[in-house]
């Protein structure tokens, strides 16, 4: 068959329409948005296809031109209701998914300059005679990009202001990714300077605007209202928990397997919901778009290619810097596909706090992508959700950033692949002496002296694990024989050998050596047959293995 081209790096509506390319028709979206409310905020996901629906929505509405050829043919164009707004009211569009500067300075200049070209595009009202006062000389200074900071933050409202008289319309505003600015802020350390240019434009914008149509706004989170939104009561917040306008961002199962038997690639549809697939907006599943553009480019190839497409580093860093409680419950959802943690939902989320709130990680997580929810739940007056890993690719970025820890070490001969085939092999004396001089080396870039350092000990033995996860199955805190085990390495060839790992931390009051910790630690095993699950499975060779830390010195035990 003749394929479409794909729309690869493509987010302009008229461009695919145009040239041709291969198109998911969201265009319902746009009756939906004009029964709905009169201000919407759209949080989803990045790559999800926020950006070309806001798109569409600026050439549907805008008078600027005749657009509505390109509705032609899609679903939209059956809505005899939803056409007669088609081409009819001015719009106004801005996108600040590029401001991603370090200092506020930059910031501001960059938003300065948005609505700088923003005025240049409609720069023909100054041949009119639509002003009154001072508007005219506001305008030329926004133009020319002389205006103070208090007039660019009401530059929405005055731009609004002057279409609706001109045009005896409505305007339309369009804010795409606005929380961008948020993003780098919190990031670069200029957070609260920054809100409060934000919420005196967006509130000029759409706090009780007269001029206004519709206002529609596309980001990642939903900042809570006391630091942007404040003043705007009038905003409907559809987060991708919410039914609505859920199956408008993403591919949903029946457009994914369209576009797969499009590019006869339905053979591999099994192994694409396990990498694409697990997301959940509003109990309709939803496949992450941008990886399954790219997957019918390349062929059927499996490949994270949605966490290729930008920095990943506030993710990273929040993980890196999170309490152990969250990192242990982060790995037992990578260890097992089944698992869940059930959290509070919270979808006002505040960035400057989000460090000091184990919550507040959980839902950016979700609201970011990094997780999928469901079973929503309301429990008195709050909602419960429970969180999970969606897919491969995305549990590929969780191991990538487990094994980010020991990027760091000192360089030396020992590498974390070395040790981890010492154990494999069995041998376990030099597995004993390597893994003491590993923590050794690791432990100066961690703290071990916390509340709960069992915890942190824990973690980091399963952060090494993680890499047996192609030969192995890994397993933290289970039920085997008459208790829980700490971790399990299960192989998936029967006739290798098993390990049940016991670990045991020291402290002064313990009044305990290393040497009777591990031995603590192995009587535990015995005696409460943490071998069990291992055996039941057919492996016949199973190797209980304690292990004692007392600060950065960590000694091991093996019966064999």
């Amino acid at each position: 068959m003749a394929y479409q081209q794909l729309p690869l790096g493509t987010s302009d509506f008229k461009s695919i329409i145009d040239e041709q390319l291969y198109y998911v028709d969201k265009t319902n979206l746009i009756a939906d948005l004009i029964k709905g409310s009169r201000i919407t905020l759209l949080p989803r996901p990045r790559r999800f296809g926020k950006t070309l629906n806001m798109s569409m929505l600026n050439y549907f509405f805008s008078n600027n031109q005749d657009y509505r050829y390109l509705f032609d043919g899609l679903a939209i164009s059956n809505n005899a209701e939803a056409m007669k707004h088609c081409g009819q009211y001015p719009v106004i569009f801005l996108s600040f998914k590029d401001v991603k500067v370090p200092t506020l300075e930059r910031c501001i200049d960059k938003l300065r300059y948005l609505i700088q070209q923003l005025y240049i595009t409609h720069s023909g009202l100054l041949e009119t005679d639509i002003f009154v006062e001072t508007e005219r000389e506001q305008f030329v200074a926004i133009l020319n990009g002389s205006a103070e900071q208090n007039l660019i933050e009401q530059s929405i409202l005055l731009l609004s202001t002057l279409l609706h008289r001109h045009h005896q319309k409505p305007v339309v505003i369009l804010i795409d990714e606005y929380d961008m600015p948020i993003n780098s802020a919190y990031t670069y350390g200029y957070y609260d300077e920054l809100v409060g240019f934000l919420r005196n434009l967006l509130s000029g914008a759409f706090k009780d605007n007269p001029s206004l149509f519709k206002g529609v706004m596309t980001g990642i989170l939903r900042i809570a209202r006391e630091s942007i939104f404040s003043g705007l009561n009038n905003i409907e917040v559809c987060p991708l928990t919410s039914p609505l306008y859920a199956p408008y961002f993403g591919f949903t199962e029946t457009e994914t397997e369209q576009l797969l038997k499009d590019y006869d690639l339905t053979y591999e549809l099994d192994a694409i919901r396990v990498w694409y697939n697990g997301y959940n907006f509003g109990e309709n599943t939803i496949y992450n778009p941008w990886s399954i553009i790219h997957l019918a480019r390349n062929k059927g190839e499996l490949s994270p290619y949605w966490l290729n497409t930008s920095d990943n580093a506030l993710v990273r860093d929040l993980i890196a810097s999170a309490s152990l409680k969250v990192k242990q419950e982060l790995e037992n959802l990578l260890m097992d596909d089944n698992a869940v943690v059930r959290k509070r939902l919270n979808e006002n989320i505040v960035f400057r706090d989000i460090n000091n709130s184990d919550d507040s990680v959980w839902n950016f997580l979700l609201f970011s992508g990094y997780l999928a929810y469901k079973n929503k739940q309301l429990i008195g007056k709050r909602t419960f959700v429970d969180l999970c890993i969606p897919n491969v690719e995305v549990a590929s970025f969780y191991e990538d950033a487990i094994l980010a820890w020991f990027d760091e070490q000192p360089s030396s001969d020992l590498t974390l692949e070395t040790l981890l085939s010492l154990l494999l092999k069995a041998d376990f004396d030099s597995f004993a002496k390597a893994f003491s001089h590993f923590c050794a080396d690791t432990f100066s870039y961690f703290d071990v002296k916390g509340k709960q350092p069992e915890r942190f000990y824990h973690a980091f033995v399963l952060g090494m694990l993680v890499q047996l996860q192609n030969s192995h199955t890994i397993k933290s805190n289970r039920e085997s024989g008459y208790g829980r085990y700490d971790v399990s390495v299960i192989p998936h060839d029967k006739n290798q050998a098993g390990f049940v790992f016991e670990f045991k931390s020291v402290d002064e009051l313990d009044n305990l050596t290393l040497e009777q910790a591990c031995e603590i630690a192995l009587k535990q095993i015995e005696k409460k047959q943490y071998v069990a699950e291992l055996h039941a499975l057919g492996i016949e060779t199973v190797y209980p293995i304690a292990i004692a830390f007392e600060g950065k010195r960590a000694l091991v035990q093996v019966v064999e």
